[in-house]
């Protein structure tokens, strides 16, 4: 999708009918290999192991306490791959237009800002996460499992360290609130057939959806 505005509003009703249930996560499936096949975005093979190693241990955990903790994989995987394809690319950017686009130049301004620091700094992730895991190697830690805790702790701290020093930047150089701002949009055919089959796929999971809540 060329539009960001169908692409975000797209990514929440997706995400929606992924996580309903698993005939939910199916479908958004069959709509991720035909929509997102020119930008699927997929990380590389370290940080989804630690993506998809997190959730696969929270499923592992609600499987114990007697819950589905394979629909739970399932459906958050699903979820995972469109929030790859929507914002793996680096979408700060089309965030920040979004935002502004739809709250103005001052609440909007302060939101896509927030947005395009955000992910900027999971785009950094990955670099974090190879540097830690070269640091618990170092220390001699070693199987997946084991190593896991200690390298997902590190990296939230990195980024809660990281976003602290954004924040004293903008103080720095007198950001207070808001800005101009004049985003522009491109809107191709197939944006709109993507975004009217995603209405579709929470239309005929409505049922379902309306159980879940």
């Amino acid at each position: 999708m060329q539009d960001a505005r169908l692409r975000i509003f797209s990514t929440f009703l997706l995400s929606c009918a992924a996580f309903s249930s698993i005939g939910g996560a199916v479908l958004v499936f069959g709509w991720w290999l035909i929509f997102a096949r020119d930008r699927r975005n997929l990380p590389r093979r370290r940080t989804a192991f630690i993506i998809f190693g997190t959730l696969g241990l929270v499923a592992l955990f609600t499987t114990l306490v007697g819950g589905d903790g394979t629909g739970y994989l399932l459906r958050l995987s699903v979820v995972m791959l469109i929030a790859f394809w929507a914002f793996g690319g680096g979408a700060g950017e089309e965030l920040f237009d979004v935002a502004v686009w739809a709250f103005g130049n001052r609440w909007g301004f302060d939101i896509g800002l927030a947005a395009d620091m955000a992910l900027g700094s999971l785009g950094r992730i990955e670099d974090d996460i190879t540097l830690t895991r070269h640091a618990i190697a170092m220390k001699g830690t070693t199987g997946p499992v084991r190593s896991l805790v200690p390298l997902g702790v590190s990296v939230v701290l990195v980024q809660i360290r990281r976003a602290g020093c954004q924040a004293k930047t903008l103080a720095v150089r007198g950001y207070d609130s808001g800005g101009t701002y004049v985003p522009r949009f491109s809107t191709g055919k197939e944006d709109f057939v993507g975004f009217f089959a995603s209405i579709l796929i929470i239309i005929a999971l409505l049922g379902s959806f309306v159980s879940y809540l």
